[in-house]
């Protein structure tokens, strides 16, 4: 048989582990990773256009120093559908991008660049400034760090080139020497999260194993519990079935009595099949502290919690360790928390953060729901208060919300009386 500390792992199939197949864009919002499903480019498209027409927004500076740099009205006209082609191509090139892998993106950022390039000829010196956006591209191909780094330096590079060209005071007095530092920086945050991109999505990936493997050994735990219920009882009802099965004319007495043992060894390993079931429905304290010390750790909030559970008694640990699974996702999914305080007794566990709050929450519930946030637990998991509130009362316990000493959301579970 194997440890009953063993946590059973609240993930009914291997769905969410084959997440680390999918590409992801959650860390670095608008690039997408080649190969990516029609789901995860839409995502990326949605955050790619909303950021890119905010950053377009800073080219009408450009557009201005353009119509105000003393050339014709010609040459304005000119230079200012320039301009737009090329914001055009910025906009669009990702979907050029976005279904293909690193050989085609390179070409088509180096596409945009070369276009970015020939505004020289047509806009003259000021068109450095429209190559920042050559560097926000870079970005797509940032799973390449190397590929980014190259484009980057490239672009800043050609700006102190023009620069130079230009002469320490002409470059000075139009400010186009203030290019290259702008590029410095929009280029190290476009390496900085794709580096970060990079480290989320092989976290992500060794989460999704760890998850996967969790549910492989639960899987594994039950059913080595349903054997060693099951396999020697059933294997025993079969024998003596068999037995008596011969008997039954030669000894009627003696089959009678195999008879009888076969009925007591069947209801004996029901019973034991339904205690294996209730064990592995039941959640275990312990290893809900360690997970949600895990889970409070990995968002990176700081975590106030007892060491272990031996400080409830035994008949509401069950009953502590489903309060504490909803209060620690309450906290992950609304409270916007930063600190969370676990406090366990004999007979309560109090979960406290200095999150969001329950505005209006209060007063003492035999398992009921409160107002404000903990109505939002309610819809957590399929169980929330509600549930917590059957539990609760099956142990004559009561399930208190408000705001905590903290300043936020307060969830206790306490029983009465005994101690």
């Amino acid at each position: 048989m194997t440890d009953s500390r063993t946590h059973p792992v609240a993930v009914s199939d291997g769905a969410e582990a084959r997440r680390a197949s999918r590409p992801s864009p959650r860390s670095f919002p608008w690039a997408v990773p080649p190969g990516a499903t029609e789901e995860v480019i839409r995502a990326g498209r949605r955050r790619w256009y909303g950021g890119a027409v905010f950053a377009l927004l800073w080219q009408v500076l450009e557009l201005v120093a353009v119509w105000n740099d003393g050339r014709s009205f010609e040459a304005h006209v000119w230079s200012t559908l320039a301009l737009f082609v090329l914001y055009a191509a910025y906009l669009f090139a990702p979907e050029l991008m976005w279904r293909s892998g690193m050989r085609t993106r390179v070409i088509v950022l180096a596409g945009v660049a070369a276009l970015a390039g020939l505004l020289l000829l047509v806009v003259g010196p000021l068109a450095v400034w429209t190559w920042l956006l050559v560097a926000a591209l870079t970005g797509f191909v940032a799973e390449r760090f190397w590929v980014a780094g190259v484009g980057i330096l490239t672009v800043i590079v050609a700006q102190v080139v023009v620069a130079a060209s230009l002469g320490w005071d002409g470059a000075v007095a139009s400010g186009l020497l203030f290019a290259p530092v702008v590029t410095v920086s929009v280029g190290a945050s476009m390496l900085f999260f794709g580096r970060q991109r990079e480290a989320e999505d092989k976290l992500d990936v060794a989460q999704d194993e760890l998850t996967r493997l969790a549910v492989v050994e639960e899987r594994t735990r039950f059913s080595r519990d349903l054997h060693d219920v099951l396999g020697h009882s059933l294997t025993v009802v079969a024998m003596k079935s068999e037995l008596a099965g011969r008997l039954v004319d030669v000894d009627p007495a003696r089959a009678k009595a195999e008879i009888q043992d076969v009925e007591r060894l069947s209801r004996e390993a029901l019973q034991g099949l339904r205690q294996a079931v209730s064990g592995y429905r039941e959640a275990d304290l312990e290893a809900e502290l360690v997970s949600a010390r895990a889970a409070l750790t990995a968002a990176e909030l700081e975590a106030d919690l007892p060491a272990d559970g031996t400080a409830a008694a035994r008949d509401v640990r069950s009953l502590f360790a489903w309060v504490l699974r909803e209060g620690v996702t309450n906290v992950l999914r609304h409270a916007a928390a930063t600190r969370v305080r676990v406090t366990l007794t004999r007979t309560a566990l109090t979960i406290e953060d200095d999150g969001a709050g329950a505005a209006g929450a209060g007063g003492t519930e035999t398992g009921g729901a409160g107002a404000g946030r903990a109505s939002l637990v309610a819809g957590v998991g399929g169980n929330g208060l509600r549930g917590l509130r059957e539990r609760a009362d099956a142990v004559g316990a009561t399930v208190t919300t408000g705001t905590s000493d903290l300043g936020g959301f307060l969830l206790r579970v306490e029983r009465k009386g005994r101690r």
